[in-house]
């Protein structure tokens, strides 16, 4: 009886853990809206995502060994759901693209650590694989893979534009040596030479603004791409009372960033 009620003690606060903050599917809410109106986001489920800028779509399908590995292969279907192009391992169920000027398309394959949310959460990304495809044979012209948090917004000539969540102050070596905190930002990387970050805009914030109406208000990061132009719209929950005389919470917009992507990238080109 004794090992009983230590196993029942053990299970009930184990369920008081997830219900007080310990669930790993907190913090903001993150979101990719593009011109199209198309938005990503941590409750899309789309088996088809439309390729932004052409009728093509991406499909992630189980690999032949998905029960031992897991894996989704990465398709490039037509507007009428004909199969184009397929990359092995390369899917995600959360999947991007977009097209450029010179006949290709960018894809972005995410892989989130969420569980009742389909990705998009901040702090919540483990890396990204973003590939340059040429549409006229489904040769992969440029690919790389990005590290934790590196959230990948959109892509103009050879740059490829990144948000990324900064880090609170750290103290080491038994508190003598103090790590400044570094603030969100958003940069870029040329394909021309990858390992060069560059910096385009920083935030006046580590984690998230302070915009909480209230002690549990929920926030959300919404990110526009318009064409040389970043918007990043900031959200948090408000208590609205409702025609039934009851409160919900309702999501608000607290700040806008408009960063411009200045200076102009280098054109892409390839050898055909």
């Amino acid at each position: 009886m004794g090992k009983k009620r230590v196993i029942d003690g053990l299970a009930v606060l184990f369920s008081l853990l997830l219900l007080s903050g310990c669930n790993p599917d907190s913090g903001p809410y993150l979101e990719v809206v593009y011109p199209s109106g198309y938005a990503r986001t941590s409750t899309t489920w789309d088996e088809l995502v439309p390729v932004e800028g052409t009728d093509c779509q991406l499909r992630a399908e189980k690999a032949e060994d998905y029960d031992k590995t897991y894996a989704y292969d990465l398709q490039i279907l037509d507007g009428g759901g004909v199969l184009l192009y397929e990359f092995p391992d390369l899917g995600r169920r959360t999947m991007r693209g977009e097209s450029t000027e010179n006949g290709a398309v960018w894809i972005c394959s995410e892989w989130w650590d969420t569980i009742h949310h389909n990705g998009y959460l901040n702090g919540t990304l483990s890396k990204s694989i973003i590939l340059l495809v040429d549409m006229e044979d489904g040769a992969v012209l440029f690919q790389t893979e990005t590290g934790e948090d590196q959230l990948y917004l959109t892509s103009e000539g050879t740059r490829c534009y990144f948000y990324e969540p900064g880090q609170e102050s750290q103290r080491h070596w038994f508190g003598l040596v103090e790590t400044p905190a570094q603030y969100a930002q958003i940069y870029y990387r040329d394909i021309r030479e990858e390992e060069a970050m560059h910096t385009v805009y920083t935030f006046d914030y580590v984690d998230e603004p302070e915009i909480a109406s209230y002690s549990d208000s929920q926030s959300r990061a919404r990110f526009y791409l318009e064409g040389g132009v970043i918007r990043v719209v900031w959200e948090s929950t408000d208590r609205v009372l409702n025609e039934d005389g009851k409160f919900e919470s309702v999501f608000s917009e607290k700040l806008v960033y408009e960063i411009s992507l200045s200076g102009e990238p280098h054109e892409l080109e390839w050898s055909a």
